[in-house]
């Protein structure tokens, strides 16, 4: 990790070095406002430069390189019993809530939003779903 960047006051996205890259730090940005393409971070490795910016590009379908996975230990305690107790999660788990038209999928994602026991929640929605969950996250605000 070589830098924070604060999003908002609740995110600080932490920029680490790509997987695989190697070699020394010749040059590291001062604190300031970048964009996104900007050069932050030089290193150099065998002779050759290497230039980072604040963007990483990886493929979909390519797993992200880890030493080690963390055990899933803390649950995501959501204040709802029936989910808590017959559909338990973990905490940084990915969950899917599937179901019929008008059966309270979006009712039960604004309730996790709001009352489970996490700092980030990740809502990936489409058409009219999106609009409705953005209601109940602007309300947080």
């Amino acid at each position: 990790m070589y830098g924070v960047v604060h999003e908002n006051t609740l995110v600080k996205h932490k920029m680490i070095v790509p997987p695989r890259a190697k070699g020394t730090v010749r040059y590291i940005a001062p604190p300031g406002n970048y964009k996104v393409t900007d050069v932050v971070l030089e290193t150099e490795f065998d002779g050759e430069i290497t230039k980072h910016t604040m963007l990483q590009v990886w493929p979909v379908r390519q797993p992200r390189p880890c030493t080690e996975k963390l055990p899933a230990n803390h649950p995501l305690l959501t204040g709802q019993r029936v989910l808590d107790s017959l559909f338990p999660c973990v905490q940084g788990g990915t969950t899917a809530i599937p179901g019929a038209f008008g059966c309270g999928k979006t009712v039960i994602s604004q309730a996790l939003s709001k009352y489970s026991n996490s700092d980030v929640i990740i809502y990936v929605g489409c058409g009219e779903r999106g609009n409705e969950m953005s209601e109940p996250l602007a309300k947080q605000n």
